[in-house]
C-alpha cells in the first residue's frame, strides 16, 4: 500500500508561541485511519513509523523529497519507494 506524503510548512499558532517557523511531514496511508505526523527538526532526517510499538515503514527525508520503505515481519526493508505526488502545504 502506498503512503500519501505532505509537506508541511508553516503555522502561525506554533510560530507566535515558540518563534520558531514549523515544518512536519504528515504520512497518510489510504484506506485506513492511520496517519503520522512527524516534526522537521533537522535536514537530512531520518526515521521510522509505528503503530502499537511495530515499526511498520522506515523514511529519509533529504529536505526537497521524501522516499520510503516497507518494514518486513522479519525485519527486512523492501525498496525504497519515493511518492509520486508529495504535496507541499504552506500554512499562515
Amino acid at each position: 500500500m502506498s503512503l500519501e506524503i505532505t509537506h508541511i510548512q508553516g503555522g502561525m499558532r506554533e510560530f507566535e508561541r515558540t518563534g520558531i517557523y514549523p515544518e512536519y511531514l504528515l504520512f497518510n496511508l489510504p484506506g485506513t485511519r492511520q496517519n503520522w505526523r512527524i516534526r522537521i527538526k533537522q535536514t537530512p532526517q531520518e526515521g521510522v513509523l509505528k503503530t502499537k510499538g511495530k515499526a511498520l515503514y522506515e523514511y529519509s527525508f533529504d529536505g526537497n523529497w521524501c522516499k520510503y520503505r516497507i518494514v518486513n515481519d522479519d525485519g527486512s526493508f523492501s525498496e525504497w519507494r519515493g511518492s509520486d505526488d508529495m504535496i507541499i502545504e504552506m500554512r499562515d
